[in-house]
């Protein structure tokens, strides 16, 4: 089975409504009159009191996204002294862009540095990538999976948009849990296969299957095996209907956390 990245289909005012639009959303968000600029965001910190002492002003959660505009190195502390924990191309071997979801940023000396998850085996690894070789854009969108309730949910702003029921890993194989994020968004070339229309691939691995090709990564996908959504029948990926992975794609951009728990 192979896969092509999902890519820009329609002027950015159509982008919204596409089902697979991941590709154009990274590009509408961190590219700006024609060329692409970091930009300054504001902190993740939660929001402090009033100074009146009135109530705390409602805190939307707010991610930022980082989208590699050439070639990345992640070290393993904010220097380019400290050691190489990753190295990335400004794209994947599928070709879409490389994106990180950022957990912290720090200056040091003048520059800035950003605290990012990484997609590479152990999962749930971190490294910190330094400002001028990124975009940068936020998302407010974040996918919070429940294997025990076999539940795939979608929050927007906070709030839950829709859920849908899936597919998890068999007991032998379980769906990692952790936090993640969606690295990739892949359109198979067979739809009627396994991995159905579409695969949000996710920086996550399944730990049991190191040998598997690119080290066993994990995605929800679609499938060829409606009757199966609702069982623990996979080898770590949550499977779902292709009209669900399919929505789930329009609300989510990549960089968008997953969170997984049991």
């Amino acid at each position: 089975m192979t896969f092509r990245p999902v890519r820009v289909l329609a002027a950015c005012a159509a982008i919204a409504v596409l089902a697979v639009a991941g590709f154009g959303v990274v590009h509408a968000r961190a590219a700006a009159g024609g060329h692409v600029r970091l930009v300054a965001l504001p902190s993740l910190a939660p929001v402090a009191a009033s100074p009146s002492g009135g109530p705390k002003p409602a805190a939307v959660a707010r991610w930022q996204v980082l989208k590699a505009v050439g070639p990345i190195v992640a070290y393993r502390a904010p220097s380019t002294s400290s050691p190489v924990k990753a190295r990335f191309a400004r794209t994947t071997v599928s070709g879409f862009p490389s994106v990180f979801l950022v957990q912290g940023v720090r200056v040091v000396g003048g520059t800035t540095w950003y605290h990012v998850w990484l997609p590479i085996r152990p999962n749930e690894s971190h490294g910190w990538i330094k400002e001028g070789g990124v975009a940068v854009y936020t998302t407010t969108a974040r996918i919070v999976i429940r294997l025990g309730a076999r539940r795939l949910t979608v929050y927007r702003s906070d709030r839950a948009v829709a859920s849908f029921p899936v597919a998890v890993g068999m007991a032998q194989l379980p769906t990692p849990t952790g936090v993640y994020y969606i690295n990739q968004k892949l359109r198979p070339t067979t739809p009627g296969g396994p991995y159905g229309v579409l695969a949000l691939g996710i920086s996550a691995f399944q730990p049991r299957l190191p040998s598997w090709p690119l080290g066993g990564p994990v995605a929800i996908h679609g499938t060829n095996q409606d009757a199966l959504i609702g069982q623990a029948v996979s080898h770590g990926c949550v499977r779902m209907h292709n009209a669900d992975v399919l929505r789930v794609s329009a609300l989510v951009p990549a960089g968008s956390p997953v969170v997984i728990v049991k």
